[in-house]
């Protein structure tokens, strides 16, 4: 459980740090302001893949659109510890469970073939430019699936209230999210992924009761 929970957190942090960095490579001088701000942080993107992309022949874009995959992998970590807590739920948290389980795996797939299937431009390629719309579709998929998920979280205690509807409301937040940085998978997974952040940060600290109190052994 505390392995879902830090591999959830770590993951919504490496979404967070992708986010602006991704988009900033994508969009260049003609970036958002809200990613611009981060400067400190590109430029330090910018000497790690001076250091380390020529070596691996990635470009930057490659270089830190390769690692996003880790994002999921933690995101379903996260989801699959949530699960646990929510064992006996009732039909509707195990059904969307598997719809967000079922989209993130989706999503995976299609990532790695967007990213690790060429080092080229996915435009004018017809197997990543595939990935990558299987990708959207399975992230599609994941957001709607995050609402009602949310919805049900909100009917037990394994997580505060407020948590629960972090998931609830990452799809819709989703929207303004993509606008802000104008980029995506990034910029529509970073609200999901950081409520699935959240949610690790209470697997991890999962002997205490969701408002801080600590669970007594029977």
């Amino acid at each position: 459980m505390r392995w879902s929970g830090l591999a959830a957190l770590l993951g919504g942090l490496l979404c967070l740090l992708l986010t602006p960095i991704q988009a900033s490579i994508f969009s260049g001088a003609d970036s958002p302001s809200l990613v611009l701000a981060s400067r400190p942080l590109l430029d330090l993107a910018g000497a790690i893949h001076g250091t380390f992309g020529p070596r691996l022949g990635l470009d930057e874009y490659y270089f830190y659109g390769r690692m996003f995959f880790l994002v999921y992998l933690g995101a379903i970590a996260g989801l699959v510890g949530l699960h646990a807590l929510q064992s006996g739920r009732g039909r509707h948290e195990r059904t969307w469970f598997r719809v967000l389980l079922i989209g993130l795996a989706l999503a995976l797939v299609g990532d790695i073939v967007a990213y690790w299937g060429g080092s080229g431009d996915i435009s004018e390629s017809p197997v990543q430019g595939l990935g990558f719309t299987f990708e959207m579709l399975a992230v599609l998929a994941v957001l709607i699936g995050s609402v009602f998920y949310g919805r049900v979280t909100l009917r037990g205690d394994a997580v505060p209230r407020w948590v629960a509807w972090l998931l609830a409301i990452a799809g819709p937040a989703a929207v303004p999210v993509v606008f802000l940085t104008n980029y995506i998978p990034h910029g529509a997974v970073l609200p999901f992924s950081l409520a699935m952040a959240i949610v690790g940060c209470f697997l991890l600290t999962r002997r205490h009761g969701p408002n801080g109190r600590r669970r007594h052994d029977p």
